[in-house]
């Protein structure tokens, strides 16, 4: 894969995002510096990224334990952005708005997803790029997808994407959907600025979500599509610690797969 060959002809930049709380792990640290195969979460999500635009494109968005963090990632030459209050994802956004509006595009990562492929978040770039998106949303199709967002497409077989529907507001029928938000996107950043700022804070939780954009997208008549993971266990994040465990298996195979392949 030619190394930053997106970035160079299109202009995108990589926000990731990783200024949360370790608290459904039950942990006092930041949920990013959190390790597997011996690095940070955070560090195998900046090296997939570094793949696809130079590091000085990747926009690390940090809040708890920001300095902490910080500190696991010195020897990258990443810029950060200070999410000093966090309240969600589309917060995040909205804070790392004036480092990354001058790029035609974004790609979204998320800090706790370590296992993530450069080759996937090319092929998510480049099928935003070719549809000529407003936003993209990458999706997957796990064993069991209860408790994730379900993309909920324009019909079968359908690119385009109606809405995603969070695990309580699912109705009977969207119950069936086992396609679900992984929480990375690509968007072009005109229409996403455009209309970020009519996010609102009208949940459970009173925060902004990202995942919000693509209701208030649709409503404009912009495009929302979807692309498909070809691997669901490359997109799940921990909230456990024995789904930690689970991910630093995966990495140790993984690596062992390719080691072999090589003739290793």
């Amino acid at each position: 894969m030619p190394a930053h060959n997106i970035s160079a002809e299109n202009a995108f930049a990589i926000v990731i995002m990783a200024a949360g709380k370790g608290t459904r792990l039950k942990s006092k640290r930041a949920k990013v510096l959190h390790q597997i195969g011996g690095k940070p979460l955070l560090q195998h999500v900046i090296s997939a990224a570094a793949h696809i635009v130079p590091e000085q494109d990747i926009y690390v968005v940090i809040g708890h334990q920001a300095e902490e963090v910080r500190a696991a990632v010195k020897g990258t030459s990443v810029s950060f952005v200070l999410q000093a209050e966090q309240r969600g994802t589309g917060h995040a956004i909205m804070c790392a708005r004036e480092q990354v509006q001058q790029y035609a595009n974004i790609l979204v990562l998320s800090g706790d997803v370590p296992l993530i492929r450069a080759s996937t978040i090319e092929r998510l770039g480049e099928f935003h790029l070719a549809r000529r998106a407003a936003m993209t949303i990458l999706t997957a199709e796990p064993a069991d997808p209860f408790g994730y967002g379900r993309v909920i497409r324009a019909g079968a077989g359908r690119e385009n994407v109606k809405a995603i529907v969070e695990q309580k507001a699912l109705s009977k029928t969207q119950q069936k959907v086992r396609e679900i938000n992984s929480g990375i996107y690509a968007f072009a950043t005109r229409p996403l600025f455009a209309d970020i700022d009519r996010l609102t804070s009208d949940n459970a939780h009173h925060e902004f979500y990202l995942t919000d954009m693509a209701a208030l997208l649709v409503k404009r008549r912009a495009k929302v599509i979807a692309i498909k993971a070809d691997d669901a266990e490359e997109v799940l994040g921990a909230n456990t610690l024995a789904e930690l465990a689970s991910l630093d298996a995966q990495l140790r195979m993984r690596k062992c797969q390719e080691l072999m392949a090589s003739g290793w």
